[in-house]
């Protein structure tokens, strides 16, 4: 793609919290998309507060000359531990002191933005992990035109976990921690000159907030379907009855966590009932870890992979068992890249524009889920059929050039309403 025009565009600042390549996840595949989306259509300058050290790789240096980028590290960048526990400890430090971070990378962030005459500064992930800077650069630059962009509506991924929680001070906790979000997204739409959302129902929420419903702009999750144009072999041998189960683990609070031990301890022993030889495979970051009593016959807990396009180029069916999350599931739109059948429940799936029955089967309890996973598994025809439609739903409405489009609006939006 081409991340330059000849005309003058516009420059920008991508503010990101998280930047990873390859991207282990849903958050760092949002964060690279949105990066190769930005380049083709700004001047993009790229500022983090990443340490350089975990971008020394030949491929994530690739990646930024491909875009064209430079990428910039804020003073905080520099408190890096290689140590695991070391650097969990300094994540939750940043965490507690975000606002004092925040004062110091703002500060290089502003004197970067005069140096470079930016126009515009885009704030990713900006309720999870960047609010602080974006209340810093808002409140002492006031002139400066920032997007707050957002990857789910977080109150409601927070607030989602209390119909499943019986223990009260966990209870409490999630609805302080909920309150909190949702004045912080009150607060972010006030403020912002502009706010993306990833689905109409998430525009939908956030437009109750202001009466200047047009500064809330959608720029959806979307996948590069080039990354799925060459044939790759997995690290581990794919049985042919297979189900991928894809995500990030690693807190036994967390949806992910919480969807394995219902796949495996309540549907699979349904689903092997009916077919013995189906396997599920569960991968993605911290599974190794939280998962590891899964592994049995029929489950093999695969952990962390370098790209999972491998293993959904083998498998027959991915799963989507989620009973509490917001925004949209990068599984199913992978999913489709890879035109494999999808079975979710209907949180799961919300969000995203798809056809049930005819795009994805939907199933919201133990043994319609399992239903709906024998019945794909037993027919190919179906799977394949399932799996060809999610495709073409993929190519038509969540594609790189889908999101490009997007974010032009959300550009000409503030140029037609900030620059005359």
């Amino acid at each position: 793609m081409d991340s330059k025009k000849n005309k003058k565009q516009v420059k920008l600042i991508f503010y990101a919290p998280i930047l990873e390549y390859p991207p282990a996840g849903g958050p760092q595949l949002s964060v690279i998309n949105a990066i190769k989306v930005l380049s083709n259509i700004s001047d993009l300058h790229i500022i983090t507060c990443v340490a350089k050290e975990k971008h020394m790789s030949t491929e994530i240096q690739a990646f930024f000359r491909k875009c064209g980028c430079k990428v910039n590290y804020t003073p905080s960048s520099l408190l890096y531990f290689e140590n695991p526990n070391l650097e969990r400890a300094l994540r939750i430090l940043r965490r507690i002191f975000s606002s004092l971070f925040a004062i110091i990378d703002s500060r290089y962030i502003y004197k970067y933005s005069i140096t470079n005459e930016i126009d515009i500064f885009w704030i990713d992930r900006v309720i999870e992990h960047s609010f602080s800077i974006f209340k810093s650069i808002r409140y002492k630059f006031p002139d400066k035109l920032v997007v707050g962009d957002t990857e789910a509506v977080h109150s409601r991924f927070i607030l989602r976990e209390l119909p499943i929680v019986k223990n009260p001070l966990r209870r409490l906790f999630i609805k302080i921690r909920g309150k909190l979000a949702v004045a912080n997204e009150i607060e972010l739409v006030k403020k912002a000159d502009a706010v993306t959302a990833v689905s109409d129902i998430d525009v939908e929420y956030f437009s109750t907030f202001t009466d200047e419903k047009s500064k809330i702009l959608k720029f959806s999750n979307v996948i590069d379907l080039d990354d799925f144009k060459d044939i790759y072999e997995p690290s581990v041998e794919i049985e042919k009855k297979s189900a991928l189960l894809l995500g990030s683990f690693g807190h036994p609070n967390s949806p992910m966590d919480r969807a394995a031990r219902w796949l495996a301890q309540e549907i699979m022993p349904l689903v092997t009932n009916e077919i013995p030889n189906v396997h599920l495979y569960i991968i993605g970051r911290n599974s190794q870890i939280t998962q590891k009593s899964l592994n049995s016959k029929n489950i093999t807990v695969v952990g962390q992979v370098k790209s999972v396009v491998p293993y959904l180029q083998k498998a027959m069916v991915t799963l989507v068992p989620l009973r509490f999350e917001s925004g949209t599931r990068f599984k199913i739109i992978e999913s489709g890249a890879a035109s494999v059948a999808c079975v979710s429940t209907t949180l799961g799936a919300e969000g995203l524009d798809l056809v049930i029955n005819e795009d994805i089967l939907i199933a919201d309890n133990t043994k319609d889920f399992a239903d709906a996973m024998i019945k794909v598994l037993k027919d190919d025809t179906l799977a394949l059929k399932l799996g060809n439609n999610l495709n073409n739903c993929i190519k038509n409405k969540y594609s790189i050039q889908s999101q490009i489009i997007e974010g032009k609006k959300i550009l000409n939006y503030i140029n037609k309403n900030f620059n005359g």
